[in-house]
């Protein structure tokens, strides 16, 4: 049988949860923003390939 937590070990064990936590959301911010900014990079390039790829008309 397991001894009782005292108030200290209690808040270490807190802290350390928190502090994987903030990683973990900090690993998913990154993870959304890289995803986001490759869907932009992609979209735009198919945009220009697009645009300097269209047949122009002769003036």
């Amino acid at each position: 049988m397991k001894p009782d937590l005292n108030r200290e070990q209690t808040m270490i064990i807190v802290e350390r949860a928190r502090y994987q936590r903030s990683l973990a959301t900090g690993d998913f911010y990154a993870a959304a923003t890289r995803k986001t900014l490759t869907w932009l990079a992609r979209g735009i390039n198919r945009f220009l390939h697009l645009l300097l790829m269209s047949p122009t008309a002769n003036r």
